[in-house]
């Protein structure tokens, strides 16, 4: 089991703070940088008391890049005391991984979310070790939300283990600092439970993918990440403030 990074003490205590367990996902879409920049900061404002950390998926990337654009609301998002999360999901080639890697890391992110299925040697390695070297974090994705996601992930790979059971084995043999198993999947939460012992997991898919997060929680996730059910609301901080509630019983 890896130490508590900075990442994982920061996220305890914006949850501790705003007695809360939701992460954003802030995957707003747009064509114009400057509106999807002041969007951005004014959604945050509005619900920072009602969540715990910041995701940011690729979409907000590609139509701001990293430079003067997503490192502002990063910045913001500390300024906040919320941690934030790319959810890179890399995928490749050491030395690509380790070069997207240290972009992200050096755009201010205090997470990554990174693909086992890329391997060790040659693959996440190189990622792990920059990790480690400037005190941020890797958070490997076990299982994904959506239904097509259960043909590959489910499948047996080897000793009648399923291909999500071998991930989530090799998160404690790396060393992550937590993992991600989707909320539509409470029995694969269970099951990842049980072999990683208490380092966290992350749940997408609360809201529009059908998702529920007291259930994900109740199978052991320690946060459920929310998007569109928070950002495309008329009012997002009721929205965040409803979803605190649903699973404040369980803090």
């Amino acid at each position: 089991m890896p130490q508590p990074s900075l990442f994982t003490d920061a996220i305890s205590r914006a949850s501790e703070k705003n007695q809360t367990r939701t992460v954003l996902a802030l995957d707003l879409e747009g064509t114009a940088p400057s509106a999807l920049i002041e969007e951005s900061k004014r959604l945050l404002r509005e619900v920072s008391d009602q969540i715990c950390a910041v995701k940011i998926n690729r979409q907000l990337i590609l139509a701001l890049g990293l430079t003067h654009g997503i490192d502002s609301i990063v910045a913001f998002a500390h300024s906040l005391s919320l941690p934030t999360i790319m959810d890179a999901k890399l995928n490749d080639v050491g030395h690509t991984n380790a070069s997207m890697a240290r972009a992200y890391f050096r755009c201010g992110f205090d997470a990554i979310i990174a693909s086992p299925i890329a391997g060790w040697e040659g693959g996440l390695d190189s990622v792990f070790e920059l990790a480690k070297t400037i005190r941020k974090s890797i958070i490997l994705l076990i299982h994904m939300s959506n239904p097509g996601a259960e043909k590959f992930y489910s499948c047996t790979v080897r000793d009648n283990k399923s291909l999500f059971e071998s991930f989530a084995e090799m998160a404690i043999q790396w060393k992550a600092h937590g993992v991600v198993v989707g909320a539509t999947k409470p029995q694969a939460i269970s099951r990842v439970r049980r072999i990683i012992g208490d380092l966290p997991i992350y749940s997408p898919g609360v809201g529009a993918q059908g998702g529920d997060g007291r259930e994900a929680i109740e199978a052991g996730a320690n946060y459920i990440i929310v998007g569109r059910r928070i950002y495309s609301s008329p009012d997002p901080a009721k929205a965040a403030r409803e979803i605190r509630l649903m699973t404040a019983a369980k803090l």
